[in-house]
């Protein structure tokens, strides 16, 4: 199939210029005091040093006791 500069729905197809938004907006959660009761475990993943200082840096901003807390409750709510 050749393109065909002369076609409208191609050229109106092309000078649409709409903006794209953003999917999503990340929801920083808001430490709870009362967790569920469900268990935790122990995982083991991999962070950029930079990456954690900043991991530390948002969990202790949003009153969180722990990275791996922060973690689990943005993760939780999405």
């Amino acid at each position: 199939m050749a393109f065909n500069p002369e076609n409208k729905q191609i050229k109106q197809a092309l000078q649409k210029t709409e903006q794209i938004e953003p999917k999503d907006k990340l929801v920083i959660p808001v430490f709870n005091d009362a967790d569920e009761d469900e268990r935790t475990k122990n995982y083991t993943f991999s962070l950029q040093p930079s990456v954690r200082k900043r991991l530390d840096a948002l969990a202790k901003e949003h009153n969180f006791k722990s990275a791996s807390k922060f973690i689990n409750e943005l993760i939780k709510n999405m």
